[in-house]
């Protein structure tokens, strides 16, 4: 399971993205901005001996990759067509400089889409170590040190590639020390009717610096309590046990568990990957003793799921109990793999609806004359589902259905 969770992680936040190329260039005194080095040759000046094209047009954005001395020490990012180009540009004074100054550039190519928020600490951190080395003893103005600099980025970029990380000795006193950490988005609000379940072991990975309100909520998540109810268990505030929830959600910890869902066009990508296949078949199985189902059988069961069908009828269906299926890693794995998504019931009353929308009054005298309580009335706008309602009014599916069953104008809309 933890692989899986690894995946979905990789899968939300982005693992950093892949380096097309990487250049160092400087400012000539007779030139102009000028490309020094580059990895892989002729990516970004045209190399006589080929007939491929260079990535990206450099006379085009070179006033953006040597600025102008006010807009040194600040990340720079320029777009081409095709390519994001990232830089950090330094302008460095002195005496020994031709008019006592020196400025370069050590960029870093992407696929224009990309997204470098990853890569931003990278490439500031390796421009002060530049500077620094510069600063000591001349390292990239000197002939006899700056040719280290193609081997350097020939190194960043296969590291940073192969590894998310690199370590480049430059001398005695100085190595070059990155590591690429992946940006995760916020999490979802978490609400208090959802469920939450496990993707890992929590219990493994709890040691001595947890904070304990954590802990407490993370023993009690069974993927069957709602996080109203664990944080009843708990004794926890249910604010608090929402931020802990997301907590959980940010990482991959956990994903939110219900009980109607329905396919999406992706799963027809599962057919093409055999090895999801077997994925699949593995995780789901409830013993190994017996032999597992096939996956056409499981990939059947997945199309069975769809609006207006619960969980319990379509087990009682299907007979998917008497399979040798776990359910809830059944469904667990088709929320991971993204071809299954969570549909939910909205109980509308058209006079409330219209009231919410701005409609005007509505009809009044059948809200005095209504049955149900005002505060259940006024969720029924079509805009609350039956996990957040039940939640709510403390009640399950069922007894909701009893107690909208005497308002027969109401009407479902699954989404």
């Amino acid at each position: 399971m933890e692989d899986y969770a690894r995946k979905e992680s990789e899968f939300q936040a982005g693992i950093p993205p892949r380096l097309v190329s990487i250049f160092y260039a400087v400012f000539d005194v007779h030139k102009g901005p000028k490309v020094i080095y580059e990895v892989p040759e002729g990516s970004i000046i045209p190399n006589p001996e080929s007939t491929k094209q260079p990535i990206l047009d450099f006379s085009s954005i070179s006033d953006y990759i040597i600025p102008k001395e006010p807009l040194s020490k600040h990340l720079i990012t320029v777009c081409t067509d095709s390519h994001k180009v990232l830089g950090y540009p330094v302008w460095v004074d002195g005496l020994k400089y031709r008019r006592n100054s020196f400025c370069f550039n050590l960029c870093f190519v992407f696929d224009r889409n990309a997204d470098t928020s990853s890569y931003e600490p990278v490439v500031r951190k390796i421009a002060r170590v530049l500077r620094s080395l510069e600063l000591e003893n001349g390292f990239l103005y000197e002939e006899k040190t700056k040719v280290m600099m193609y081997n350097i980025i020939e190194q960043l970029l296969e590291d940073l590639n192969s590894y998310c990380e690199c370590q480049i000795p430059i001398n005695s006193a100085n190595t070059i020390n990155l590591k690429l950490f992946p940006t995760y988005p916020n999490p979802p609000p978490v609400y208090d009717y959802q469920v939450p379940i496990c993707t890992v072991n929590l219990k493994a990975l709890m040691d001595v610096n947890w904070d304990l309100t954590m802990k407490n909520i993370a023993t009690r998540i069974n993927g069957i309590h709602h996080v109203k109810k664990i944080a009843d268990l708990a004794d926890v505030n249910h604010d608090l046990a929402r931020k802990c929830m997301e907590h959980l959600l940010y990482y991959g910890c956990i994903i939110m568990f219900s009980n109607v869902y329905a396919v999406k066009p992706d799963i027809m990508r599962v057919l093409e990957d055999e090895a999801v296949q077997n994925e699949c078949i593995s995780y789901v199985t409830k013993s190994v003793a017996i032999p597992p189902p096939s996956f056409a059988k499981l990939f059947s069961l997945y199309c069975q799921l769809k609006y207006g069908v619960s969980l319990k009828e379509w087990l009682e269906e299907y007979q998917v109990s008497s399979l040798n299926i776990d359910i809830r890693r059944f469904i667990t794995f088709g929320v991971i793999k993204r071809f299954l998504y969570r549909v939910h019931k909205y109980p509308v009353l058209p006079e409330v609806a219209l009231l919410s929308n701005g409609g005007g009054e509505g009809d009044n005298s059948n809200s005095n004359a209504s049955k149900l309580p005002l505060k259940l009335r006024k969720l029924l706008d079509g805009t609350h589902h039956y996990d957040e309602i039940c939640t709510a009014e403390n009640c399950s599916a069922k007894e909701l259905d009893e107690k909208l069953s005497v308002e027969p104008k109401i009407k479902f809309i699954w989404r």
